[in-house]
């Protein structure tokens, strides 16, 4: 019988989280892997959280190319 996974998010190659059916949450980001239990992963979810908020504050307002959502490819074909 397979594992059952969850998959609380996936972002590509650059990584993905999921939760194994023993409760575990498994952070992939390339070629590192964290194992947590829920109670680590939350406090990391906290910490995470408020380092954004601080450094978002700190970093002061965006520029013209970081507020696009296009990729940056997309964005190089308006120019010409």
């Amino acid at each position: 019988m397979q594992p059952e996974v969850l998959t609380l998010a996936n972002a590509g190659r650059f990584g993905s989280i999921t939760q194994c059916d023993h409760g575990c949450i498994h952070l992939q980001l390339g070629q590192v892997s964290i194992t947590l239990t829920e109670q680590q992963y939350l406090r990391l979810v906290a910490l995470v959280s408020d380092s954004a908020a601080n450094f978002e504050f700190f970093r002061g307002p965006l520029t013209e190319s970081e507020c696009d959502p296009r990729p940056e490819e997309e964005r190089d074909e308006d120019e010409d």
